[in-house]
C-alpha cells in the first residue's frame, strides 16, 4: 500500500508524509496531544447539547466510540487510492484520520469517498446544515451521521440540530469569539482519549476569502498535526522543514508553493515544470504559483514551513 496519507505523500524516512527526518526520529509510540487548553465536555450520552468549558479537566462525561489504536510508529497513514475509494474499505480495527466538515458546500462524491476512510466525523457548526442538505434521499442521509457538531451553534437550524440529536450526534456548544469553528473542532479532537495525528478538513475552499485564510492559518497553528485541507477540486497542506516526496498520481497538473507563514531561506524541488534550485521565498519576494507537476513523484526540500497547494485529479478512480 505504501506509507502515505490522503494524497499519497511520504517522506524519505517513510514516516508520516509531513514529517522531516528529524521529526520522524522523534515520532513517539503514541502521538502527543497538541499543546492547548484542555476541554471539559459536560452533558449526557443521549445526544443532548453539551457545553464545552475551558479548563484543566478533560472530562470523560460523554461517551466515546471505540477507537482503533495508532500504529507503533505513532503515525496514521493511508494511500489516496484507498481513501478516495480505489481500494477495499477500512476494517473496524484499522486506524484512520479524523474528518472535519466546515461550513461550505460539501461535494457528495468526495464526502462518500472520505467517510468510510475516517475514524471520527465532526461538523463545524453550520456544516451540519450542509451535511443534511447534501442528500435528498432520507435513507442515504441516515448513512452519514456525524459523531459531533461543535461551535457556538448560531448557524445550525433548529430542525437540523434536532434531527442529528435524535441520531445520537453529540452536540457540543462552545462560545469563544477568539477561535474559529475549525479550531474549536481541533480542540475537541484533543480532548478525546486517543489523539489524532492526521485530520482531513472537507469544504475548506470556495467560500469567503477570510474563511479560507483562517483555514490556512490553522496549518501553521497546529504544526504537529498533519492537516489536509480539501474540496472536490483542490488540496493544501503544510510541508514542514525537511525533505518530502509527494506522489502525484491522483493530483491534477497545477500546483504552487507559498511561504505564507514566514520567509523560507532555501527551497529545492525536483519534478516540477519550474523547479526551484535553492532560492529564498517570501510573500514579498519569490512565490511559486501556476507551477506544473511533471513527474510521478515531486521532491521538495525546504528550510522552513511551506504551503503546498494543488489540484485534485478530475479523473479519480
Amino acid at each position: 500500500m505504501g506509507i502515505a496519507l490522503l494524497f499519497c505523500l511520504s517522506t524519505v524516512a517513510s514516516f508520516s508524509p509531513f514529517m522531516n527526518d528529524e521529526a520522524a526520529s522523534r515520532c513517539p509510540a503514541q502521538p502527543s496531544m497538541i499543546t492547548s487548553s484542555n476541554l471539559s465536555l459536560r452533558g449526557g450520552d443521549d445526544g443532548s447539547v453539551l457545553k464545552a468549558n475551558a479548563g484543566n479537566d478533560a472530562s470523560n462525561a460523554i461517551s466515546r466510540r471505540p477507537r482503533p489504536h495508532v500504529d507503533s510508529r505513532g503515525c496514521v497513514h493511508h494511500a489516496l487510492e484507498d481513501a478516495m475509494g480505489g481500494g477495499e474499505p477500512r476494517g473496524d480495527d484499522e486506524p484512520g484520520p479524523a474528518l472535519i466538515m466546515v461550513n461550505y458546500k460539501l461535494n457528495r462524491d468526495m464526502l462518500r469517498r472520505l467517510w468510510a476512510r475516517t475514524t471520527v466525523k465532526i461538523c463545524a457548526d453550520g456544516a451540519l446544515n450542509r451535511l443534511y442538505n447534501a442528500f435528498d434521499d432520507e435513507e442515504e442521509r441516515q448513512k452519514y451521521i456525524p459523531d459531533y457538531v461543535r461551535g457556538d451553534l448560531d448557524s445550525v437550524e433548529d430542525s437540523v440540530r434536532d434531527y442529528y440529536k435524535d441520531k445520537n450526534t453529540k452536540i457540543v456548544k462552545y462560545i469563544n469569539q477568539d477561535t474559529t469553528d475549525l479550531e474549536k473542532c481541533l480542540e475537541l479532537l484533543e480532548s478525546l482519549e486517543t489523539p489524532f495525528s492526521q485530520v482531513i478538513v472537507l469544504g475548506a475552499f470556495g467560500g469567503r476569502i477570510d474563511h479560507e485564510f483562517s483555514h490556512y492559518a490553522v496549518l501553521y497553528k497546529y504544526p504537529q498535526t498533519d492537516i489536509v485541507l480539501v474540496s472536490h477540486k483542490r488540496a493544501a497542506f503544510l510541508l514542514r522543514p525537511g525533505t518530502h516526496q509527494i506522489h502525484t498520481s491522483l493530483l491534477g497538473h497545477n500546483c504552487g508553493l507559498i511561504p505564507l507563514g514566514e520567509p523560507v531561506a532555501n527551497v529545492q524541488t525536483q519534478g516540477l515544470k519550474w523547479d526551484l534550485q535553492g532560492q529564498a521565498m517570501s510573500m514579498t519576494g519569490l512565490l511559486s504559483t501556476s507551477n506544473r507537476i511533471r513527474q510521478p513523484v515531486v521532491d521538495v526540500t525546504c528550510s522552513g514551513p511551506l504551503l503546498w497547494v494543488c489540484d485534485i485529479s478530475s479523473s479519480l478512480p
